[in-house]
Parts: structure tokens; sequence; C-alpha cells
């Protein structure tokens, strides 16, 4: 009974390792494709790339974008990624500079509103 277990435990545990294996695979698509920063021009460039629209929706899986075979052109979308990544942190550093200026150009308006009066007055 113990060698029956053990015999399923290695068994499951083989398996266990193929699959993580065959996904070790797909890794640099699902890097590239499920990047956060990707923008729908950067999908517009992937579309180019395969000559057919590709775009994420709902319905979305890695199992059918392995399935149209894209591993092939990874190396192109890790350039494009790479740019959506840059482009994404420089957006995220913009709204972030928006936010922190933002208290100071109300103060500015106020400045401007009450020298404006000022200067009318004389």
């Amino acid at each position: 009974m113990i060698e029956s277990v053990l015999t399923n435990v290695v068994c499951t545990s083989l398996q266990m390792r193929s699959k993580v294996e065959e996904f070790r695979e797909h890794v640099p698509l699902v890097r590239t494709l499920f990047n956060p920063g990707m923008r729908d021009r950067h999908w517009q460039q992937v579309s180019e790339v395969v000559g057919f629209d590709l775009r994420p929706d709902d319905d979305t899986c890695l199992s059918h974008l392995i399935e149209m075979n894209l591993e092939t052109h990874t190396a192109q979308f890790e350039g494009i990624s790479e740019a959506a990544s840059k482009e994404f942190s420089l957006e995220k550093a913009l709204a972030k500079m928006k936010d922190e200026w933002q208290p100071v150009r109300s103060r500015m308006h106020i400045l401007q509103a009450v020298l404006t009066k000022r200067l009318t007055c004389f």
C-alpha cells in the first residue's frame, strides 16, 4: 500500500514537473503580451507583426494565443513590450508630477487673482 501511494506521488510530481517545463516555454510570450503597459497603439504594432488584428478582450487566454503559434514573433513582441513598459513608466511619472504640482497650481491661481484685484484697484 505504501508503495502504491509513493508511486502515485512520484507520478503526480513528474506530471507537474512536465507541465511546469511546458509552461516555461511560453513565459516570454506571457511576459510580452500580458504587459500592463500595452496600449492600443502597441496592439496595433503587434497586429502588424502577425498580419491580423490581435487585441485582447475578456476572452483572451494563453492557450488561445499558443494555438495561434505566436511564439515565432516573440522577439518582435519583446521590442514592442519593452517600449510599452518604458512609456507606461513615463505616463505614471507624469501623472505623479501632475498630482504633486496641483496644489501649487491652485495657489498660483489664487495668487494671480489677488494680484489682479490689487492691480485693478490702483
